[in-house]
């Protein structure tokens, strides 16, 4: 009987966890602090040189990446033709703001070695 205990606990434990994990709070990237700061043709490099290094430093952290806007679509961007950001929303910034400095934060989600350029998601402008 007492195994039978110990056994529904641990599942009822094991259960609660799996809960917790799967169902998690979503992270609000824009009031959390940025962890860097760099340039997004900076970043590219980075990623393009040494990825591993690069993955374990940025991957799935905050950052700030500040490079000229060179490409825009409905609810993304590109600077510096090397670090594109997808919006939550569609964002304000028009075709007039091609060649503009901007910065933007956002969570650093990978690299495309395909593209060469680094993404990120919940992406928002600080300019």
């Amino acid at each position: 009987m007492k195994k039978v205990l110990i056994l529904v606990l641990i599942l009822i434990v094991g259960a609660f966890i799996g809960y917790k994990y799967i169902y998690q709070s979503h992270r609000d990237i824009q009031t959390e602090k940025a962890e860097f700061t760099i340039d997004a043709t900076s970043l590219a490099k980075e990623f393009s040189e040494n990825p591993d290094a690069a993955s374990k430093k940025y991957l799935n952290k905050t950052i700030i990446v500040k490079g000229e806007l060179t490409e825009i679509e409905e609810n993304s961007l590109m600077l510096n033709n090397a670090t594109y950001g997808t919006f939550d929303t569609n964002h304000s910034v028009s075709e007039s703001d091609l060649n503009s400095r901007y910065t933007i934060k956002g969570r650093c989600i990978g690299y495309d070695e395909l593209l060469e350029v680094v993404k990120l998601d919940q992406t928002s402008i600080i300019k």
